[in-house]
């Protein structure tokens, strides 16, 4: 795996991954020119992917009508430097005729076994997700590897 930024300007950098080019920077009042998401911003947008892959994949594979999958994931950080996070939770929105159990255990599979992101970020901070299917929250859990 290799991953290449290059510094434009102020604090605004190009990330280029495969051929895919994605624009990473802060926001004008910390001296960025608010040209794409800050790289903890990206830390919490890989985590979702990652989650989002692993959920997708192991509902289709099991035939579940999963129509829309939704993933809202907040952070708390410390106000010293470095900054780091002290907690992350994610919330897995679905909308499908798929069974609250499948909902249930593909996020829990995500979460305690497949999601390398997770599994990665977990050392750092605790990690929280809940599970809401249908416009009704159906579970709770914490991203906890038995490695």
């Amino acid at each position: 795996m290799e991953a290449n930024v290059t510094w434009n300007s102020k604090l605004n950098f190009t990330g280029t991954v495969r051929g895919h080019e994605t624009s990473l920077d802060v926001p004008f009042e910390l001296g960025g020119l608010n040209r794409g998401p800050n790289p903890k911003e990206m830390l919490l947008n890989s985590i979702s992917a990652c989650a989002g892959m692993d959920i997708v994949s192991i509902l289709e594979g099991h035939k579940e009508d999963l129509l829309t999958l939704d993933i809202k994931t907040t952070a708390e950080l410390t106000n010293t430097t470095p900054s780091y996070f002290t907690s992350i939770n994610l919330i897995f929105k679905m909308i499908g005729g798929l069974k609250k159990e499948s909902a249930i255990k593909a996020c829990t599979a995500s979460m305690t076994k497949y999601c390398g992101v997770s599994y990665m970020l977990s050392k750092a901070c605790p990690i929280t997700y809940e599970v809401i299917l249908n416009e009704e929250s159906v579970f709770t859990g914490e991203s906890k590897f038995d490695l």
